[in-house]
Order: structure tokens, then sequence, then C-alpha cells
């Protein structure tokens, strides 16, 4: 063979070699690169969005293994309990309850489960927080938007039907029955039962990091990327417009409950939506009321029941609850409790 021949051959051997490494490296990258690269794109991921729930606007932030399709998660189990509890969705088991009052009525274990919470809730608070204050909202116009001041006889008819302790409970069956005549309203738990229902959903999944922030209902889990608690502003009751206090937020929950959320104006008198079951009036003693604690249910519960309760009796409750923190104010007046007092700052 010739010279100029064994320098084709030689230079032809040398391209296959090398289209050979270079397929060869090609498909190491697309069978072993990628899917590390993918699996770790997915690992570090940072996801966050936003809708509307609840009657309000909810914010998910999720770090983590697919955030995206966690985030999504969340806002669909939300948006199903919401469906589910809600009095005001026609299709709801407690919309069914109402319409079906004095009768035993078929629930699923969820609604059961936060009936049950209720009315535990009601016991703790000496009857203060109250599941079947329904039908007093409704003369106050809260829920419809049809706002006006009744009548001192219609707020005595509404609070004849009125006593959580008349909900009868069969869990054997899972069915529930409320007298004839009373309106179920979980509003005051049923969101921060939600808020815990996607943070579970996070927590399971171990999420690096997570916050819900549902009008202001938070919950967290894990710190922020600095390594630092999160964050969380609570408002000024007498200009909510401004940031009263910084709370830090170590895998805890937050909600707030003040005169100045829902509320309208007659005559220059405001009538808020925090409802005493005692009188059928808005609660007047207090202007805020935000509860530091385990789980978001627990706290949207207590921050209503201690906002009605008021300066003394919700002060004397908080102290008495293991893990539970306050900050309450009044017109004239403002109580840390000791366990915040050691990390709140105050704008």
């Amino acid at each position: 063979m010739s010279a100029n021949g064994v320098s084709k051959r030689h230079s032809y051997v040398v391209f296959v070699v090398l289209l050979s490494l270079g397929l060869a490296t090609l498909l190491g990258y697309y069978l072993l690169y990628m899917p590390y690269y993918e699996a770790k794109s997915a690992e570090l991921s940072s996801t966050q969005k936003t809708m509307m729930l609840m009657d309000t606007v909810v914010d998910v932030r999720v770090d983590g293994r697919d955030s995206e399709t966690l985030a999504a998660k969340v806002f669909t189990v939300m948006d199903d309990l919401e469906e589910l509890l809600s009095r005001f969705v026609y299709g709801s088991e407690i919309a069914e309850l109402n319409r079906r009052a004095g009768q035993w009525v078929t629930v699923s274990p969820i609604t059961l489960e936060v009936i049950e919470l209720g009315l535990e809730m009601g016991d703790l608070t000496g009857g203060i927080f109250d599941i079947t204050i329904g039908a007093v909202l409704d003369l106050w116009g809260f829920g419809s938007g049809q706002y006006r001041v009744p009548s001192d006889e219609e707020i005595a008819a509404a609070l004849a039907t009125v006593d959580y302790t008349k909900v009868e409970v069969d869990k054997a069956q899972g069915q529930v029955r409320i007298p004839a005549g009373t309106v179920l309203d979980l509003g005051g738990i049923a969101k921060g039962y939600i808020i815990d229902a996607g943070t579970a959903i996070l927590r399971d999944a171990q999420v690096e990091r997570s916050i819900i922030n549902a009008g202001g209902d938070i919950s967290v889990i894990g710190r922020r990327p600095d390594n630092l608690p999160w964050r969380v502003g609570v408002q000024n009751p007498e200009n909510p417009a401004e940031i009263r206090w910084i709370l830090p937020l170590d895998d805890e929950s937050v909600v707030t409950s003040g005169d100045y959320q829902r509320y309208f104006l007659v005559d220059g008198q405001r009538y808020h939506h925090i409802i005493d079951p005692r009188t059928g009036f808005p609660a007047r003693e207090l202007t805020s009321v935000t509860i530091v604690g385990e789980n978001s249910a627990t706290c949207d519960a207590l921050s209503t029941a201690i906002f009605v309760l008021g300066w003394e009796e919700g002060r004397a409750l908080v102290e008495n609850l293991p893990d539970v923190e306050a900050i309450i104010v009044s017109s004239t007046d403002t109580w840390v409790s000791p366990g915040l007092a050691k990390v709140v700052t105050s704008q």
C-alpha cells in the first residue's frame, strides 16, 4: 500500500475514533449528567404562586424539590377544602347541614374533624368561640355584604339559635345534626384548618422551606434562605397600612383578628364582624388580637375568642395555654405575652 493510502486509512481511523468518543460523550451527557442536573434543579427550585381563595389573596412560596408541582397541589387541596367547608358554597357539606337542620346528615371525615375541633374550641373558651353563630352573622350582613344594624328583637331571636353544645356528632356513623333553625358557620376555624392542610402537604414532601399567607394568616416551614427565622409583619390596628410589629416565625403559625378587617359604618359607628355570642353585637373592648402557635386552626379560633373575651379574660386564657403567644391591643394599651416579648420588634 502506498504512503498516501496509509495516510488516508490513518485519517479515517482517527475520524472514527473521534466520532465515537464524541457520541459516547454526548450519550453520557444525556444519560448521566442531564438526569443529575434536572434532579438538582428540581431539588433547588423555588416557586411562588398567588390565588384568590377563602375570600382573600393567598400566597404560597415553596423552596425544594418539585416546588412548582407542590405549590399547585397545595392550591388544589385548599380549593377543594373551601368547597367542602364554606357555608356560602351551595354544594358544600356545611351548606347541606344548614339546609337539613334538625336532621342527621352524613359528612366526610374532614368535615367531622373540623366540626369536632370547633366544638373543642368552644369548650376551651367557655362558649365564646361558637360555630353556631351563623344566624347572627347573617343579621348583620357579614357574608352577604348587605350590611345593616339589626333590631334588638331580631338579635334576641337569632341568639336563641346559638349554642354549640346542641350540635350532635355521631362519630361512628360519620353523621352530624344541628338544631332546626341553627346556622353552622366554620368561618372562625376553617381558614386556619385549610392553611394547615396546605402546610401538611409541604411538610410531608420534606420541602426545605415554605410560607403560606392567606390574607395575613400565615404558616411557615423552616427558615429563610439566610437561615434566619421568617419575619412577619403585624398591622397597626389604628392605621392598617402600617406595620406595627415584626414577629420571627420558625415552623409556626400566626393569625390576627382585628376590628379593621371587615366592617361597615353607620352614623360614624364602626360595626365589625367579630360578634360576641353572648350579646349578638360586635365585641368592643379590643381592636386587634394576634396569636402565634403551632398550627393555624388553633390560632384562628383563639384570635377570635380572645378578641371577644377582652383585655383581662383574654390575657388570662393566653397565660394558661402552653405554646401560645399573643399580642392583645385595646384602644388605650398593648399587651405582649412574655415569650413573644423577648423576640418581637416594634416599629
